[in-house]
């Protein structure tokens, strides 16, 4: 499993982020075909710098191959009166999330990036609607910020995708404090409201940091949002690039960098319990309802295996697969729910393929699927069952039919 490692003690923003990405690896001819899909007047240079002589990639947005003002030395940090205002201030056009969610839609990108590009403008605009006392889709972003924002979250979603990453990491982040600093709106305190709305949403773990000032911008706390698959220290695995992005200031307190560390992922399988029991005596009707109860308790599977107990008597011996997390929860189920008066446990080392769900065409109807990898390769395709006899009826075809070739269309797209 290929997992990376975004170190966010310093803090985060876009361009921290796509430098650090470009600089482990990322095909930045890729990053800038997704960004000027986008828009035409848009492309990512990057130049080498350093930050408290450390080595580092700094990234910078061109509009029309000019530099983006944000990017210049004695520009104020992004987010500060570049980016995410709900549009009732004077001061310049706006586009609302509707005009940029439209202009990525638009695009033609790769689904992966797409997807990922849209969930994390979509996570800016609830924190600017929520900062703001506005409706969602009345946020609007300022179009100097908006174009920067834009250049950053789709850089950054091609960058992470060109990657190939299975599992992404996030630190703890640093957010800044100190004085307020000025916005769109006037003073703006440190943490901003819609920093601290992203994080909040995402459950991310924050501290302040130690510098005085924003270190973490409502578009890099965006982009960890959405890139985390979970947050915490560096995963187990042998180190085969790294990366790290400067932002756009070299203060005193702290190096202002971002680093990404990639490998591949030596973690041990993971370990989960068995619980087991035999009975005789509960009516079978019920056994169901018991099933269906231990997976809404967490239990990753569960099931019956027919056999005959003392005096030749027909009984069943219930098995459950549990984290150790859900195992208070799933042994009250069985001792409440059977007539069971005694539980055997042990541990197993369990091994699964990585998995995610997509969904399929068979004739117009949507079948939602699961697709195994193994070793980076699609191993398994499998439909839902449900959707699968659902389109048998809508299509008036038999079920294997319809299973036949929801298995051929997934290995089409993804096989």
């Amino acid at each position: 499993m290929r997992v990376a490692w975004i170190d966010c003690s310093a803090g985060a923003s876009g361009d921290m982020l796509l430098g650090a990405f470009l600089a482990a690896g990322a095909d930045r001819a890729l990053v800038n075909a997704a960004v000027a899909s986008v828009d035409a007047s848009l492309s990512v240079t990057v130049e080498q710098t350093s930050r408290h002589q450390i080595a580092a990639t700094k990234a910078s947005v061109r509009v029309n191959g000019e530099l983006h003002p944000e990017n210049f030395p004695d520009s104020p940090p992004a987010g500060h009166g570049h980016g995410h205002g709900h549009g009732h201030e004077a001061g310049g056009p706006t586009r609302s999330w509707a005009e940029v969610r439209g202009l990525i839609e638009a695009a033609g990108l790769d689904v992966a990036v797409r997807d990922r590009a849209l969930n994390t403008f979509a996570r800016l605009a609830r924190a600017e609607a929520a900062a703001h006392g506005v409706a969602v889709e009345d946020v609007h972003f300022h179009e100097v910020g908006a174009l920067d924002a834009i250049a950053d979250i789709v850089g950054v979603a091609a960058a992470s995708v060109s990657l190939e990453l299975d599992r992404i990491v996030v630190s703890t982040i640093a957010l800044g404090g100190g004085r307020q600093v000025r916005g769109q709106h006037g003073g703006i305190p440190v943490p901003g409201p819609a920093v601290l709305a992203l994080v909040a949403e995402a459950e991310a773990p924050v501290v302040g940091g130690t510098a005085p000032y924003e270190m973490t911008t409502p578009t890099g706390a965006a982009l960890l949002a959405t890139l985390a698959d979970e947050f915490g220290l560096m995963p187990p695995m042998r180190i085969q690039q790294t990366g790290v992005g400067a932002g756009g200031r070299d203060p005193v307190e702290v190096p202002n960098v971002l680093r990404v560390v990639i490998g591949e992922s030596t973690e041990v399988p993971t370990t989960e319990l068995v619980y087991e029991t035999n009975v005789d005596d509960l009516d079978p009707r019920i056994w169901p309802q018991v099933l269906s109860r231990l997976l809404e308790a967490g239990a990753a599977d569960a099931w019956l295996t027919p056999i005959l107990m003392k005096k030749g008597r027909p009984a069943h011996t219930l098995s459950v697969l549990t984290s150790s997390a859900n195992a208070e929860i799933v042994r009250s189920v069985i001792l409440t729910e059977t007539s069971a008066i005694g539980l055997r446990e042990f541990g197993i080392l369990k091994h699964a393929a990585d998995r995610e769900f997509a969904s399929v065409e068979v004739s117009g109807q949507l079948i939602h699927v699961k697709i195994a990898r193994y070793g980076g390769q699609v191993v398994n395709v499998q439909p839902e069952y449900d959707d699968v006899a659902a389109a048998a009826t809508v299509l008036n075809k038999p079920v294997k039919s319809v299973l036949a070739q929801a298995i051929a269309a997934g290995h089409e797209l993804w096989g």
